[in-house]
This record gives structure tokens, C-alpha cells and sequence, in this order.
């Protein structure tokens, strides 16, 4: 056997080997992140869309609201932990795990801001099937607008927690977005950075930076569920992500905004960077929007301020007809 073919089977053997080995290490990962097994579908109920089956919640009585957490790797409804209970006092509340997130499928498809829009249509068509009030964070606004925007007449008061900067989510897919999220899909070496961003320590970050102003105030339980949803789905758990760092889930809304008839709501926490510059851009296209802030909170006020969110909540809620 001459050198070059050994030297070439030597590599291929290292490599395989390596491969084995990685896929060893994210196995290991995914079981230990859901052996608390935090989530319970028993809890909830089931609607069987067409892309997978979205798991949600519904208490109460009375006027239908509808509550949907961020779009986020890690996120669920367990972001609305501390209003349902409340709020379900005096509303019909349904909270939704969109899905890719807590413990809905996780479909190999890219996730577009479309196919979201479609889902909350249709969950609102055929699960709460009346008009509804919408509570939604972040990144989701895009969708839960253009919605609304689609089939005005099955909404009624849109609350908006800390809605997305409209020039991030006017960011189109790009050569390296797409790179990125193809290396992420990548059942090896995509799984390992996938478990790298989904960190422990990566989700205490951000909560401690990002999502909640006062660290002290975070449950220590919060890290441990947002933990366990970022790994739900074993590897199929990467594939929202991946479409999120390809911005395939971006969508620009900014006609939705000058052209939507309901009322809209803006809650802001204060400390949020920009979050001054964010509300103006939407006024600019909306100046109907009303908009108000909860101090000394950051992304997250229903978690960390939620008290002060529910009566905002109940003050645009409570005059709905």
C-alpha cells in the first residue's frame, strides 16, 4: 500500500472517528438537557396543523385573549407563566408553543414570518373560533400583524411587548446568512453549535443581560425551562434556528402597519436599548398606536414586572366590546 493511499485512509478513519465521536457528545448533550423533563404534554392540548402538531393551553372564562411568546430557539408559553394564571381570572386565555418551540413539532422546513401567519390564522379559525384579543413579544409581532392585517375581522385589541426593531426585520436572507444557516443544519458539526448557542451559561446570559433588568428577580427555574425547550426536539430542536440565522423568518411590515385598522398597544420596558427609537418607527407608520412603559424592566416585563403588565392588560382589555 503506497503512502498517499495510507495517509488517505488514516484521514478518513480521523474523520470518521471524529464524526462518531461528536455525535456521541450531542446525544449525551440532548438527553441530559430534558431529563428534568419539565415539560408535560399531558397539560396541554393538541391542534393538528398541517406543517405539525402546536401544543397550547386554555383556562378561564370570558373574553377570548390569545398569548404568543417570542419566536426564539429557547422560548415557549412558559414566557407567560405569570399572567395566565391571572388573567385567565376574568378571560378565555390560549397560549400557544408556536411551532419549533416548546413542545410543538420541530419540522425539517425553513420557518418563514408567512407560514407563522398562516398558523395564527388558522388557530384562531379553528381552535378559538371567535374574535380575539392578541398578546405577543418580540420578533412575533411581525406575524401576528401581517395576521391581523389578512383577516381583520377575527381580531380585536393586539398588545405588542417590546416589538422588533422594523429594520431588523426588514433584514433579508443574505450569502452569508444562508452559509450560516446551512452549516447549521449540518447533522454533526451544526448539532454541536447548535448545543454552543443553547448553552446553560449562554441562557443565563441573556437573561441576565438581555431579557430581565434586575438579576435577582429571575427564578432559578427559568433557566432550567428555557434549557429543556431549546432541546425538546433532540436535533430536530436546530431547525427554528437555523431559519432564524438565515433571517428566513424576517418579513417587512411596514405597510402591514400604515394599512391595519385594530387597535394597537405598544408595552415597552424601559431599559430595552433602543427601545425609544423602535416605538417612534412605528408611530411614524401608525400614529394611532398607543404606548406605554414598564419601568425598570428589560425584554421580558410579564416575567419580571407582572403585576404592572396585567393592569395595562386589563386596561385595554376591559373595554372590548
Amino acid at each position: 500500500m503506497n503512502k498517499k493511499l495510507t495517509a488517505t485512509l488514516s484521514l478518513i478513519g480521523l474523520t470518521a472517528a471524529t464524526l462518531l465521536s461528536l455525535s456521541a457528545v450531542n446525544k449525551a448533550i440532548d438527553q441530559l438537557a430534558v431529563s428534568k423533563e419539565l415539560f408535560d404534554p399531558k397539560k396541554k392540548k393538541t391542534y393538528h396543523w398541517r406543517f405539525g402538531d402546536i401544543y397550547y393551553s386554555v383556562t378561564g372564562e370570558g373574553k377570548s385573549v390569545l398569548l404568543v411568546h417570542n419566536l426564539k430557539e429557547d422560548s415557549s408559553s412558559v414566557e407567560w407563566a405569570e399572567i395566565i394564571p391571572k388573567l385567565s381570572r376574568t378571560n378565555t386565555v390560549y397560549a400557544i408553543d408556536l411551532l419549533g418551540c416548546g413542545l410543538s413539532d420541530r419540522p425539517d422546513i425553513t420557518y418563514t414570518s408567512y407560514m407563522y401567519t398562516q398558523l395564527i390564522n388558522d388557530f384562531i379559525l379553528n381552535v378559538i373560533r371567535k374574535k380575539t384579543s392578541v398578546i405577543v413579544t418580540g420578533t412575533s409581532v411581525s406575524f401576528v400583524l401581517s395576521a391581523c392585517s389578512c383577516n381583520e375581522e377575527a381580531y380585536k385589541e393586539l398588545i405588542l411587548i417590546n416589538p422588533e426593531n422594523l429594520k431588523n426585520l426588514h433584514k433579508m436572507p443574505s450569502k452569508r446568512t444562508k452559509t450560516a444557516a446551512f452549516l447549521l443544519k449540518t447533522p454533526s458539526i451544526g448539532t454541536l453549535i447548535y448545543h454552543m448557542i443553547t448553552a446553560k451559561n449562554m441562557i443565563e446570559e441573556n437573561f441576565e443581560e438581555r431579557y430581565f433588568y434586575d438579576p435577582q428577580k429571575i427564578p432559578e427555574a427559568l433557566y432550567d425551562y428555557y434549557y429543556e425547550s431549546s432541546h425538546l426536539g433532540g436535533r430536530a430542536s436546530k431547525n427554528l434556528c437555523a431559519s432564524l440565522v438565515g433571517r428566513y423568518a424576517n418579513a417587512d411590515i411596514i405597510n402591514t402597519l400604515k394599512t391595519i385598522n385594530n387597535n394597537i398597544h405598544i408595552l415597552a420596558g424601559r431599559e430595552v436599548p433602543e427601545m425609544d427609537k423602535t416605538i417612534k418607527e412605528y408611530l411614524y407608520y401608525n400614529p394611532a398606536i398607543e404606548a406605554e412603559y414598564i419601568d425598570y424592566t428589560k425584554e421580558l416585563p410579564q416575567l419580571e414586572a407582572p403585576e404592572e403588565v396585567l393592569k395595562y392588560i386589563h386596561l385595554y382589555l376591559d373595554n372590548v366590546k
